[in-house]
């Protein structure tokens, strides 16, 4: 059943969609389903019908600001009770994200079931679990000789001058170089003073481009979480989830290890652009299935990568931290990484 005590707006929609589904506004069709992290207008109030007996132009959406409960769609099995949030398709499941939609009235066991919800509101959430938000656009003094930065979660490594992270961009963008010099170089940014712990359920999102792609495969570019940094090489790294380039191309990789799981890097099928700047996410919260995400700056939509890969680093016990390593053995490549902001989101634990 549902209860409502409050607006039910009535939108143009040109598609059939399937009852009670979290829908949003659509270009094309009027109304579309939302994705995991859409907050979207409301729930569909019944089967929106377009052709044939019972079909028609408008259809009826509880709004988000409606008080009492609705029901929605589970994407999953859940248990009553529990914390529900966005999933593919208009659904809701017990898998957290960005995205918190409300309480299960009623226990789902399988995809498709329609349960009864109380809905609450970011707002709400935050409130009741406060968590760990860091953002950074790299504003204000950050001299290139600086091997730690003073009050600062923030270090950096720097190899013979050769491997440079530098602010000679301007708006708060850091320049991660190397000259053309026959030389190992590593030019590396991680979070040392303030990693979070990977039971917190991290997500972090780097907005970054890349400006040179180097000329040689001796030249590797990685971003992403990770337990610690490393003087030359990326992948001995203990513990990582990370997109990944290899030198002298734009094929985006993503790879994963815990030490007992071993993801190499796999090829997305994206294709990055010279100077084109994008978001890249990393979502951890369920670390057994750790997921990738990438879109161009200024779009809304999310891609997630490899959705049928499995990313698993669940066997890790310890902190990760948000890391930029871009790398090269000896070889005279230069390479070109620009980074303009990170943001990390994690659950606070609570002795």
């Amino acid at each position: 059943m549902q209860v409502i005590a409050g607006p039910i707006g009535s939108f143009a929609c040109t598609v059939a969609l399937a009852p009670y589904l979290r829908v949003k506004f659509d270009a094309t069709y009027g109304l579309a389903v939302c994705g995991p992290e859409d907050v979207g207008l409301g729930t569909l109030q019944k089967r929106h019908i377009v052709s044939g007996l019972g079909s028609s132009g408008q259809a009826a959406v509880v709004l988000n600001n409606a008080e009492g409960t609705r029901l929605m769609v589970a994407a999953g099995a859940f248990t009553v009770r529990d914390m529900l949030y966005g999933a593919e398709g208009g659904k809701v499941d017990d898998v957290p994200n960005n995205n918190p939609v409300g309480i299960a009235l009623q226990s789902a066991t399988a995809d498709g079931d329609q349960v009864e919800v109380l809905p609450i509101s970011r707002a709400d959430v935050q409130d009741a679990l406060p968590g760990i938000h860091i953002v950074d656009d790299f504003v204000g003094d950050y001299p290139a000789a600086q091997t730690a930065l003073t009050a600062s979660r923030w270090s950096k490594v720097e190899t013979n001058g050769l491997g440079v992270i530098s602010q000679d961009v301007a708006n708060g963008v850091l320049k991660f170089s190397a000259d053309a010099v026959a030389e190992a170089a590593t030019a590396t940014l991680f979070m040392e003073n303030g990693p979070v712990d990977i039971d917190q359920n991290p997500i972090v999102t780097f907005i970054l481009a890349i400006f040179d792609k180097g000329d040689d495969v001796s030249v590797d570019f990685d971003w992403g979480l990770a337990s610690d940094d490393h003087a030359t090489d990326f992948e001995s790294i203990a513990c990582f989830a990370a997109f990944h380039l290899d030198g002298n191309t734009l094929d985006l990789d993503v790879h994963s290890d815990d030490g007992t799981n071993d993801t190499a890097p796999t090829d997305t099928l994206v294709n990055l652009v010279d100077d084109e700047w994008r978001e890249f996410k990393i979502d951890c919260t369920d670390t057994s299935d750790v997921k990738f995400f990438t879109r161009l700056l200024g779009t809304n939509a999310w891609t997630q990568l490899l959705s049928t890969t499995t990313f698993d680093i669940s066997n890790y016990t310890g902190t990760l931290t948000p890391i930029v390593m871009v790398e090269k053995t000896s070889n005279n490549s230069t390479f070109d990484l620009r980074l303009d902001r990170v943001e990390l989101e994690a659950e606070r634990l609570v002795a």
